[in-house]
């Protein structure tokens, strides 16, 4: 390994790109292979199994010259070979995007140990996908979370100085401890503090409305109609520990009586207790005079994102994530012209954050504490 790090040095002495061009070719690489973790995943899908890439429409196996990294995107303009479709362009965004943060880690982050190094492209790649995954299916897999902050405590454990604390290797690893279960709490307390006073939603109805629940006509979600309101399931049930309430609900072809009607994201419970099985019933109907929704304000894998911010990045990080996260998740909604109420992933903007603090956090930090002198001095 010392032959490895001390030929490492002297070609980048020589040639300073070529590392950074090595890295982001096998970030390229890696990138191939965080688009079947961020596909198969969510989908309770093996990783491994089947080992070779298979198309997302037809299911038909992909060829080894067919899956080169962006640049079978390109030739194939976007179409799969097999049946002709279109496929979505995050397949090479996800491999661009990962070989310029493996060549910006290489770039900006030349230590001794080329182990550090590794540990930062393998935290950069998992939140990569935790990015893409959140994006897509609005989730965050605290398995994947809990890798990248191994990664990141691996980091201050090998390179003390990355997170500013000397050179003391359990200087090191005690500041990602600190700021991975700080994060972790943080986000927790938001969590709950928000839930507390943003969480809850209460509608009253002059005279009582019919609700239906049935799947929606997308196939994909499951929807509430009450009156001429309607509410999708994937909205209402953010978290598995929400609940909807019917006011003074009936149910058809039920004769539990009037009262409340408790959802939850897999039954309903009826005034006198009984409790239904929704994936046992295609649609059920009845009357209510209003609900109530109490949900999380956000979600509780943001918590896990803290925790791998926490791991690499310090409480700093953790603190920078939040803050600026919040500023991009609301630049990004207004970008979007989502609407008041709509739920957005918060994961993405807050790992957008952290990535700016990984490569400028040193940056950020001088110009602040000069700007905090400048004001008392």
């Amino acid at each position: 390994m010392e032959a490895i790090i001390t030929y490492t040095q002297e070609v980048t002495a020589v040639v300073p790109w070529l590392l950074p061009l090595f890295f982001g070719l096998f970030g390229a690489c890696v990138g191939s292979f965080l688009n079947v973790v961020i596909y198969r995943l969510p989908r309770g899908l093996s990783v491994n199994e089947p080992r070779r890439s298979f198309c997302p429409q037809c299911k038909a196996p992909i060829p080894w010259y067919l899956n080169l990294p962006v640049l079978s995107y390109l030739m194939l303009r976007g179409r799969t070979a097999c049946c002709g479709r279109h496929y979505t362009a995050r397949y090479c965004v996800v491999e661009l995007a990962c070989a310029l943060l493996f060549a910006a880690v290489a770039w900006n982050f030349c230590t001794d140990d080329i182990i550090t190094q590794v540990l930062l492209c393998v935290w950069v790649a998992v939140m990569l996908a935790c990015f893409c995954i959140d994006w897509e299916q609005m989730v965050v897999l605290p398995s994947l979370a809990l890798v990248a902050a191994v990664a990141g405590g691996g980091v201050s454990r090998l390179s003390p100085w990355f997170s500013g604390e000397g050179t003391e290797l359990l200087q090191g690893l005690m500041s990602s401890l600190s700021g991975a279960f700080g994060g972790f709490l943080l986000f927790r307390l938001v969590a709950l503090a928000g839930k507390f006073l943003f969480g809850r939603r209460q509608q009253a109805f002059a005279a009582p409305q019919e609700w239906l629940l049935h799947q929606a006509a997308d196939g994909e979600d499951v929807e509430l109609l009450i009156g001429q309101e309607r509410l999708l399931w994937s909205d209402l049930f953010l978290e598995s520990s929400n609940r909807f309430t019917l006011v003074a609900g009936t149910v058809t072809g039920h004769g539990a009586g009037a009262g409340e009607l408790v959802f939850t994201v897999d039954s309903l419970t009826l005034p006198d207790g009984t409790r239904l099985s929704l994936e046992e019933h295609d649609e059920l109907r009845g009357t209510c005079c209003g609900y109530a929704a109490r949900k999380e304000a956000m979600g509780s894998g943001d918590a896990w994102l803290a925790l791998a911010i926490g791991a690499l990045c310090g409480w700093q990080g953790v603190v920078f994530a939040l803050v600026g996260g919040s500023f991009i998740g609301i630049a990004a909604a207004l970008v979007a012209r989502v609407g008041r109420g709509t739920p957005m992933p918060f994961g993405p903007a807050l790992i957008a954050a952290a990535l700016v603090w990984l490569f400028y956090g040193t940056e950020l930090s001088s110009a602040y504490l000069e700007w905090v002198e400048s004001l008392f001095w």
